[in-house]
């Protein structure tokens, strides 16, 4: 099986399909060129240069620690121990609904408060299940559990499959193909050139039937990511009465 290549290398991947200078990168995250050097020539990437770097990527900070294969630190962690909801119940139940009532159930995501993971996180695993593993650990980063291949059908055009053919592709029991790569960008709300570069499989899919509300939906997701099984609850709820709202 092949293994995910270490953070340097991801990382390299990463500028060299943006085109991105590292002198630069490490000027605009506020930290030294040779020390962003180092990491990108194997070192060791340090929590505070991850959370200096990830503003400057562009990306969740969070969605950096999992990239790099390191401990979630408690202040990023999303939820664990929801069932029986998670937030891939959330997306395909906020695809119900629009306008000003997708506005309102974003809104009230937003207000619930944040609480503590109800479970200790457990440590990161990917190298053995190669790049699907980064696709599950960033799903897992938003509380989506890989049972969502409807979820990528209408979000990403992904293949028409099984969830149990889903579970194995992010385990690594079967190929991450680049349509794969293009459906699961659209639901995580990365770019797909991004996932493509960190995963070693692509280019994306550019004909692909993309959802067009799916950056509004990735929104969502991010932001009910650490939300407890009551709140998820409850959010469900208030997306259902909005859709059964716009039906009459």
């Amino acid at each position: 099986m092949v293994e995910l290549p270490e953070f340097g290398v991801l990382l390299g991947r990463l500028l060299a399909h943006r085109r991105a200078d590292p002198a630069t990168v490490a000027r605009a995250a506020g930290v030294s060129v040779p020390e962003l050097d180092a990491v990108l020539a194997g070192g060791h990437a340090s929590a505070l240069l991850l959370r200096r770097l990830a503003p400057a990527l562009g990306l969740h900070t969070a969605d950096l620690f999992v990239i790099a294969g390191h401990d979630m630190p408690t202040d990023l962690a999303p939820a664990r121990g929801t069932r029986p909801w998670h937030v891939g119940h959330v997306m395909r139940s906020a695809m119900r609904v629009f306008g000003k009532r997708f506005d309102r159930l974003h809104e009230f995501i937003c207000s619930l408060p944040v609480r503590l993971p109800a479970e200790p996180l457990p440590p990161p695993t990917r190298s053995a299940a190669g790049p699907g593993a980064l696709v599950m650990g960033l799903l897992a980063n938003r509380n989506i559990r890989p049972h969502i291949a409807q979820l990528l059908y209408f979000v990403g055009d992904g293949p028409y499959v099984s969830d149990s053919t889903i579970y194995r592709v992010v385990h690594g029991d079967s190929a991450l193909t680049a349509r794969y790569v293009t459906a699961f960008a659209a639901v995580l709300g990365v770019p797909a050139g991004d996932l493509a570069a960190l995963t070693g499989v692509g280019p994306p899919v550019d004909t692909a039937r993309l959802y067009p509300r799916r950056a509004e939906l990735a929104a969502v997701a991010w932001d009910a990511r650490r939300l407890n099984s009551e709140q998820l609850s409850q959010v469900q709820q208030l997306a259902f009465d909005l859709a059964q709202v716009a039906r009459r």
